[in-house]
Formats: C-alpha cells, structure tokens, sequence
C-alpha cells in the first residue's frame, strides 16, 4: 500500500531546523537573483549580459524548487491518481524523446561550429539538457511510480483488514 510521502527533515535536521535551513537557502538564492540583475542592467555586452542573466535564471529555479522541496517537509504530498499518472508519464516520455533529441543536436551544433561562442553556449545547454533527461527519468522512477493510488490500492485499505470481506456479516 502507498502512503502520502512525508519529508520532514535532511539527517541530523529535525523539521523546524530543516525549514529554517531551507527559507535561508531560498533568500540566498533571491538575493543572488538581484545582484546579478542590478550588475548586468547596464551592461553593454549582450553575450555576458546574457550569460549572467541565464546562469541567474537557475537560481531563481533553485528558490522555486526550494518552496516546493519546504511544501514536502511540511506535510505529506497527495497521491496522483491512476489518470494522472498515465498522463504525466507520457508527458515525461515525450519529454525524454525530446532531451535526446536536443543533446544530439546541440552536440553538432558545438562541433560544426567556428565561433568560441557559440561553442560555449551550445555546451552549456546540451549539459542542462543532459541534466533534464536524468532528472525526468528519476522523477518518472520515484515520484510517479510510488506516489500513484490505484484502485487496487483502495480496495486493499478497505478490506484487506476486515473479517467480512465484502459479505454482509461474515
């Protein structure tokens, strides 16, 4: 049977510890956010303006993830019902097919291409690419997977337990 998944701290946290860390690494990341926003505004050079701005558009994923990951540990997460499952999963294999298919393409453009430039961006994207396909396959493994309620799962919590067993009165 599959439960609601409670985090409620990281090892040697205990769950206010573990908030208060998690608030603190979500203010770091916010105030990263700004620096970098206030010391590109009036750059002049597109290509590190945009650097910058792209390497901050991460640690605004970070807080972003972090608010998700202060959810988890404040209570249990709700189950994806069977439905949402199939869907979410075909979203994630689409998505999978998708990441290959960048990581290849970008692979190219980087060796075809004569431009330092252009070498350093395509690089770096095929990395986040590469990164999204782990994470997509190991989000599919243990979220998707563990966290679905099956109807089979439904019944087992009604009636594994009882002396009747679906008849009236035993």
């Amino acid at each position: 049977m599959l439960w609601p998944v409670e985090i409620w701290s990281v090892p040697d946290m205990n769950k206010e510890e573990t908030l208060a860390f998690i608030d603190k690494q979500i203010d770091l990341e916010n105030r990263i956010v700004k620096i970098v926003e206030e010391n590109v505004s009036h750059l002049g050079n597109v290509f590190v303006k945009d650097l910058l701005l792209a390497i901050s558009m991460d640690s605004k994923k970070h807080a972003f993830l972090l608010g998700t990951l202060r959810k988890a540990v404040e209570g249990p997460t709700p189950f994806i019902s069977e439905k949402e499952r199939d869907k979410i999963a075909r979203g994630i294999d689409a998505h999978i097919k998708m990441e290959e298919q960048a990581v290849k393409t970008y692979g190219e453009l980087a060796e075809k291409s004569d431009s330092d430039q252009v070498k350093t961006i395509a690089l770096m994207i095929r990395e986040d690419e590469f990164r999204h396909h782990a994470l997509l396959k190991e989000l599919h493994k243990t979220v998707i997977e563990p966290e679905t309620l099956t109807e089979d799962d439904i019944w087992d919590v009604l009636w594994k337990d009882t002396p009747w067993k679906g008849s009236p009165g035993g």
